[in-house]
């Protein structure tokens, strides 16, 4: 074997070395692990459902669809309480 095949060779195990971790993350995120940590809120007392996703969409967005989103992630009947934690969107 000449030495620049060596180098190459050597390049080449460097440079999937370096890719597997990337091509385990980009694996795992799309067989549907998340690799963000989930975000709660734990309500408090004078909370609404609205309030609170007023705040998540921002000053100029409508909260509505995060309405939805939060009352269908946490499986609500429209009735939070102080102390229950829920899964933001």
């Amino acid at each position: 074997m000449t030495r620049t095949r060596v180098r190459w060779n050597r390049v080449a195990a460097l440079v999937l070395a370096a890719a597997i971790p990337f091509g385990a993350r980009a694996a795992m995120a799309s067989a549907g692990h998340d690799t963000r940590p989930a975000r709660t809120y734990v309500v408090r007392s004078g909370d609404t459902l609205w309030a609170i996703a007023s705040r998540i969409a921002g000053p100029n967005a409508d909260p509505r669809p995060v309405v939805d989103e939060l009352s269908q992630a946490n499986h609500l009947g429209g009735v939070i309480v102080p102390g229950q934690v829920l899964s933001l969107p």
